[in-house]
Formats: C-alpha cells, sequence, structure tokens
C-alpha cells in the first residue's frame, strides 16, 4: 500500500511540473521602482510596453495583464514608514 501511495505521489508531481512548464516561461513580471511615503499607482501605459518588448524578446506578440498589480516596500525609512516602493505586475505573454 505504501508502495502505491508513493507511486501516485510521484505521477502527481510529475504531472504538475509538465503543467507547469509550458506556462512559467511565458509569463513575466513588470517592476516600477519609486521613492515616495504614499502609493503610486503602476503606469500602465509604460508598464505595457514594457511587457510587450520583453514577450517579444521571448517570441510572443503580446502581453496580457493577470491580476492586480502588488504594492511592495523595499526599505523602510527609520520612523517606519516605507519610503524605497516597488509595483509589480504579472503579465502573460501570448501568441
Amino acid at each position: 500500500m505504501k508502495a502505491l501511495l508513493t507511486l501516485v505521489s510521484i505521477l502527481f508531481s510529475l504531472t504538475a511540473m509538465a503543467a507547469e512548464s509550458p506556462e512559467s516561461g511565458s509569463v513575466i513580471i513588470v517592476k516600477q521602482v519609486y521613492t515616495s511615503t504614499e502609493p503610486q499607482p503602476l503606469n500602465r501605459e509604460k508598464a505595457q510596453s514594457q511587457a510587450l518588448q520583453m514577450c517579444q524578446a521571448r517570441g510572443f506578440n503580446s502581453a496580457q495583464a493577470l491580476g492586480e498589480e502588488k504594492q511592495l516596500c523595499d526599505r523602510y525609512t527609520g520612523w517606519y514608514e516605507c519610503y524605497y516602493r516597488r509595483v509589480e505586475q504579472q503579465y502573460q505573454c501570448l501568441n
């Protein structure tokens, strides 16, 4: 029984890896860095242009935004306020 469970577990993990492989190369992340104590939205035009260039370098024709942008803090000030910020957006490269 233990051998059967191990075999099933291995088969599931191999299936998961095979399913992730084609997509993982076509998903990119565009990052924009700025300094401010207030969060700023993603510059969508610039991000779309960057994503399209990155996708074309990988042999794709277009880029489509995936999900919502993420606001991240890279460094805090001495008063625990975020000062160095980063906005990230995932894009799917498409043909």
